[in-house]
């Protein structure tokens, strides 16, 4: 299958600037994003979910997972859980499983982009195959897909994980160097003032026996 007709057509009508990319196919957003030698970051994933039982797309960043409360939260639904393939190979006829664009407005699906996205000033994703792909402007983007924004992405919890221990390990250190610099310097154990006394004693007696010794001379 090649490029979705219905996205090619719609692109070209809107005037956007945009190109498209074959690569070896792929079927992971991160075997994708590998493929084409772009960041995780840039590279898409769309997920079918369904909030309140109605279907919905979920764009964000090939590394992160969806926060479903958040995500309900923003969709204003209780509920929001992931369609099965059976539930949404159908809304999709122009593309391969799983290799939808992030338009659901084509669909007439409504479509949620995480917040990160708008970081970037391009993205890619896929172009209703599993071996094409669209790289364009997040600007052109967001203004065509009409596109509800919000705050749903999670890193995985093992990558969340190492980004506690590092930051605790950081603040460990951080308070140790603190520490050592507010630490008092060791001063030198004053000498007993009867000892110091003896030695001014012997050296005043030392003095005074040169003295004396000169005089004979």
């Amino acid at each position: 299958m090649a490029v979705s007709e219905r996205l090619k057509d719609f692109l070209n009508q809107s005037g956007v600037s945009y190109q498209v990319i074959r690569h070896d196919p792929a079927f992971t957003a991160q075997q994708q994003a590998a493929a084409l030698h772009v960041p995780g970051r840039t590279f898409v994933k769309v997920v079918v979910v369904k909030l309140n039982g109605n279907p919905a797309l979920a764009v964000l960043p090939a590394p992160l997972r969806i926060n479903f409360k958040q995500l309900a939260a923003a969709g204003g639904a209780k509920k929001c859980q992931l369609a099965s393939e059976g539930e949404f190979k159908a809304l999709f006829p122009d593309c391969e499983v799983g290799a939808m664009p992030p338009f659901g407005s084509l669909y007439n699906l409504p479509t949620y982009a995480d917040q990160s996205l708008t970081a970037d000033s391009e993205i890619v994703f896929n172009a209703g195959t599993h071996a094409e792909a669209v790289r364009m402007g997040y600007a052109d983007y967001a203004r065509l897909s009409n596109v509800r924004v919000a705050k749903f992405g999670e890193p995985p919890p093992a990558e969340v994980a190492a980004q506690k221990r590092a930051a605790k390990a950081k603040a460990k250190k951080k308070a140790r160097k603190k520490a050592a610099q507010k630490a008092p310097k060791k001063k030198k154990p004053a000498r007993p003032k009867k000892k110091a006394k003896a030695r001014r004693k012997a050296r005043a007696k030392k003095r005074t026996t040169v003295k004396r010794r000169k005089k004979r001379r």
